[in-house]
This record gives structure tokens, sequence and C-alpha cells, in this order.
């Protein structure tokens, strides 16, 4: 290789090592100093004019002492073994933080000095983040900017049963959303994270086990230096208690309202139809008194007080009905009921009936379909809405109903039951359909108590029932239990 070649390539090594940022020298196998970058000439505060040649123990700021032997093992490691040795040390009194490699070569050592201070100090508050994170109780989840789960912290585990392992690269929904979970909000946090903006949200989640769990939810998008998404931060918080106490408080409202409404119908009927028949029979007893014992009027005037009685009992036994529905909604013997099984044996009872009316029952009921409440009440809704069907059915056509059920999307059984009675006047019946003592046939006898019982039975048993009607084509009754 010719002078001029050798010239070139140190003349080009040695602006590269001056364009480089981290501070460089070369010692020779005694220390001495044989080169140095402009870099290395602030770090070390010397200067190339005086420092060449020259011991770099004599320059270096912090050398003697321990520290000196410190530099010296790693650097006899690295000519020892002909291998790079990495280490950490301080530099400026500890203000900064250094990353020294030393790799051997034919004539001596060449060191490269590399300021890490701000990554270690960037890792130290990371260290403290997650100390900070892993002890506080609320769930903490990181995800990938496609929502693939990096990492949680133990509180999330505790709050939900998964540990990092079984959600590691999963989207956290696909395992903790369930059954109840709303769509609806599901469908709000997707739309929100496409937005890739911040947001909160509440959401009932299952946990492991597969018990419920309400979380509130704070969901940050993270982003790197160039603006391009990188991860999601959710933290969470167990809100499971105060739903509870939310639903529970609804329920007591619920109740209330429900009892002030039963109130009201109760003072109804007092003040009407037990006040009916009563005045009725003080009038004939007073009537009693003035007249003659034997004649034909007393006898007239007692039969009259009587069915007055008749009238009042009767009133006060659909009262005591009333009351014993709300007194036993608590105490009720709740069991496993097969809805094939209760509606076939109404169906058996009432066989004479039907076969009178020539009337026609078609049973729907999926094989094994299971609700859980109380037996008699269960016979009593059939029995009921199946009476009522023969009572009020169309006098130009023989009877038909239908009775179907089937697994309703809430998750318990519906039942629709249906015929081609008589029907009646939706407009007219407003919201008195399920009231104590509301008729809407005038051509059939009846006390107004069948479909109060029907609702009263049905809500006692946590489900619903709603009504359609129309006059001359028939009603359909809709009713959703409580699940198995």
């Amino acid at each position: 290789m010719t002078q001029h070649s050798l010239k070139q390539q140190h003349a080009q090594l040695n602006a590269l090592l001056e364009s480089i940022d981290d501070a460089f020298v070369a010692l020779d196998k005694t220390w001495r100093l044989t080169y140095i970058n402009s870099a290395a000439e602030q770090l070390l505060n010397i200067s190339r004019e005086g420092a060449l040649g020259q011991s770099l123990w004599d320059f270096f700021p912090e050398a003697g002492g321990s520290l000196q032997q410190r530099y010296q093992q790693h650097y006899q490691q690295a000519l020892d073994t002909g291998q790079t040795v990495r280490f950490d040390a301080h530099f400026a009194n500890g203000k900064r933080w250094m990353e020294v490699k030393a790799r051997p070569f034919a004539g001596g050592l060449s060191v490269q000095f590399t300021d890490i201070s701000a990554r270690l100090a960037a890792d130290h508050q990371l260290q403290m983040l997650a100390q900070v994170v892993r002890g506080i109780d609320s769930g903490v989840i990181i995800t990938d900017a496609r929502g693939r789960t990096e990492w949680v912290n133990d509180a999330f585990t505790r709050h939900t049963g998964y540990t990092l392992a079984e959600l590691l690269g999963r989207s956290p929904g696909s395992m903790l959303q369930g059954p109840e979970t709303d769509p609806t909000t599901v469908a709000h946090i997707r739309e929100r994270l496409k937005r890739q903006t911040a947001f909160s949200v509440t959401i009932l989640n299952y946990k492991k086990s597969g018990q419920k769990l309400w979380v509130a939810m704070d969901i940050t998008p993270i982003f790197d230096e160039d603006g391009e998404l990188r991860q999601f931060v959710a933290i969470q918080q167990n809100v499971t208690y105060r739903k509870e106490i939310e639903a529970s408080q609804a329920k007591i409202a619920q109740n209330l309202y429900r009892h002030n409404r039963d109130l009201q119908q109760f003072t109804y009927v007092i003040s009407h139809n037990l006040r009916a028949p009563l005045a009725n029979a003080l009038g004939l007893a007073t009537v009693l008194t003035r007249v003659d014992k034997n004649s034909e009027a007393f006898g007239v005037t007692l039969t009259n007080l009587r069915l007055s009685m008749v009238q009042a009992d009767a009133v006060l036994q659909d009262l005591n009905t009333v009351l014993s529905i709300q007194d036993e909604k608590d105490v009720l013997e709740v069991e496993p009921l097969v809805l094939e099984s209760v509606c076939k044996q109404v169906l058996c009872d009432l066989k004479e009936l039907l076969q009178q009316c020539q009337g026609q029952v078609n049973i729907s009921i999926s094989k094994g379909l299971v609700t859980r409440g109380n037996r008699a009440y269960l016979y009593s809704i059939f029995y009921n809405l199946l009476s009522n069907s023969i009572k009020y059915r169309a006098a130009e056509r023989n009877l038909k109903v239908d009775i179907t059920a089937t697994l309703g999307a809430h998750g318990g059984p519906t039942i629709v039951f249906t015929d081609n009675g008589s029907g009646f006047d939706m407009y007219k019946a407003g919201s008195e359909v399920f009231q104590l003592y509301k008729r809407f046939h005038t051509n059939q006898r009846g006390r107004g108590i069948g479909l109060f019982l029907v609702k009263a039975h049905v809500e006692a048993m946590g489900g619903k029932i709603e009504v359609i009607s129309e006059v001359n084509f028939g009603t359909c009754f809709t009713i959703h239990l409580d699940q198995q």
C-alpha cells in the first residue's frame, strides 16, 4: 500500500472518529494516550497537544485510588482476553453516566465513552412508575396499537383472575366480555379507539371465575416522537360494589313505586268494591229493625243482606289473596320448574271445559326448558290465561290457543300465549289491563281478578308481561321469566 493511500485512510478514519458524538481515545499497552477525539477532550477536560503520549491516569478526572483500579481491571481484562469489555461509570462528579467500551487491538486499547445519563434517568423513572403501578389497587393494562395485550399489573390479575401469560397477545375484550356485556358500550369503545383519543367508559366484564365485574376505565393512547400510535394504556377501577348499590337502590325505588301503586289500588278497592256491599248491608240491617219478622219483606230483606255480606266476603278474600302475594314474595319456595310439565297439567285440569267449547290448544315448548320460581305461581299464570281464553272466546268460531315457549334473548324463557277470542279494546283499556277489578267484557260474568293475579305472579317470579289485543281478533300475551 502506498504512503499516499495510508495517509488517505488515516485521514478518513480520523474524520470518522471526529464526527461521532461519543468520546474516543486510544491507549498503548502502558496506558499512554495515542489518540484523542474532540469529544474526549471535552469529556476529560484535556487538550490533545499536551496529552498525547502521556499516561491516561495523569489526566483522568477521577483517577486515583480504588476507582483507578476498577478502570485498570476492566482495561486489563480486555487486553488479556482479546474481547470487548463493557461497564458503566460516573463522570463529572457523578452528574453523568457513561457506558465505557474497551476494545483491544494490535497496538493497545481503544476506549469509547457513550453518555447514557438520559437513558438511565428514563429507566429510573420507568422503574419508579412500575413500582407505583404495581402498588396501586387500580388494574392497569397496556396493549399495542392493534389492541393486543402487552402487560398487566398485579392489581389487574387480582381483580380479574387473568395473568399476563393468559392475556399476552390477545384482545382484553375477547377474554373479559360476557353474555350481559352491553354491545352498545363495546361498539362505543371500538369507535373511540379508532379515533385515537383519550376517553372514559364503564362496562360490565367478567372475571375468569365467571363472576360479574363492573369496571370504570380511563383509556389513553400513547404516541412516539413521530406521532405514530404505539400503545394504549387502560387504568380500570373495580366499581362492582357501587353498581350493586345502585341496582339495590333502583330495586328499592321500584318496589316502593309498586307498593305505592298497590296501596292506591287497595284503597280504591276498599272505598268502592268493599264499601258498596257494606253500605248496602248497613241499610238492609236498618230496614230489618223496622219490618215485621213474620212478613214477606223481612225474608226478602234478610236474603239481600246475606247476598251483600257474601259480596263483601268475596272482596275480602280477593284482598287477602293480593296481600298474600306481597307477603310471600320474599319467602317463596323457589325450585327449578319444567314449563312443559306445568302447562300440560293446566291443560289436563281444563280439559272438560275445552271439550265443551270444542277448543283447540297447540303447545310448542322447547324440551327441557326450565325456569326458577314457585310452582303454584307458574300454574296460576297458565291457568288464568287459558281459563280467560275459554271464558272470553268468540261466539262465531271455535277457540284456538297457541302456547309457545323458547329461551329468550334475556337468558330466560319467553312464553307467548295467543288466542283467537273476542279480544278487547287496547285504547280503552289503557294502563288498567292488569289492575284489580277491571273488566273489559260485559257479556260474561267475572270479577276482574284473573289478569291481576297473572301479572302479580309473573312479577313475583322476577319476570314481566306484555299484552296485545284487538276486538274480534284475539289476544296475545308475552311473558319473560327469570333465568334458570
